[in-house]
C-alpha cells in the first residue's frame, strides 16, 4: 500500500498521505476509506499530501476521478486540502486534479505546505458533520 490514512483530531480532518507510485486502484480504495473515516469522524476536512507522490495516474483516469465521489456518496460540503509534491510532472498532475475537481463543484485547493493546507481548513469549516 502506497498510502496512510490517519484522524487528526486537532483539525478534525482525515488525513491521506501518499508515498511512492499510486495507481488508479489505490486511489479509489483510498477514497473510499478515506470517505469511510470521515463518516465515522462526522467531518467534512480532508487533508492529502501529494508531496512524496512520485507517479499519478492517466489524465483520463484524473478527469474521471470526481465521479468516483459521487459514486462513493462524498459529501459536497467536504473541503479538500492537497499538498502539493514539489517539482515537476506530478505537480502539474495534482493542479490539474484541482481544477478538474473544482469545475465538478468539489471544494478542492492545492497548497505548498501543510501549514498552509491546515489554515485553509480551519478557516472554512463547515458548521456540520455529516
Amino acid at each position: 500500500m502506497s498510502w496512510k490514512l490517519s484522524y487528526d483530531p486537532d483539525l478534525n480532518a482525515v488525513c491521506c498521505a501518499y508515498d511512492g507510485h499510486v495507481t488508479a486502484d489505490e486511489f479509489k480504495a483510498s477514497n473510499r476509506e478515506t470517505i469511510a473515516l470521515a463518516k465515522k469522524h462526522s467531518t467534512y476536512l480532508l487533508l492529502i499530501d501529494d508531496s512524496k507522490l512520485e507517479s499519478a495516474v492517466t489524465t483520463t483516469e484524473i478527469y474521471n476521478m470526481p465521479k468516483v465521489y459521487s459514486d462513493l456518496q462524498g459529501n459536497r460540503r467536504t473541503r479538500l486540502a492537497i499538498i502539493l509534491p514539489p517539482t515537476g510532472a506530478i505537480r502539474k498532475d495534482v493542479l490539474f486534479y484541482e481544477t478538474v475537481c473544482r469545475n465538478h463543484g468539489w471544494k478542492v485547493k492545492a497548497f505548498d505546505n501543510r501549514s498552509e493546507a491546515a489554515e485553509w481548513l480551519l478557516k472554512h469549516t463547515p458548521s456540520n458533520g455529516f
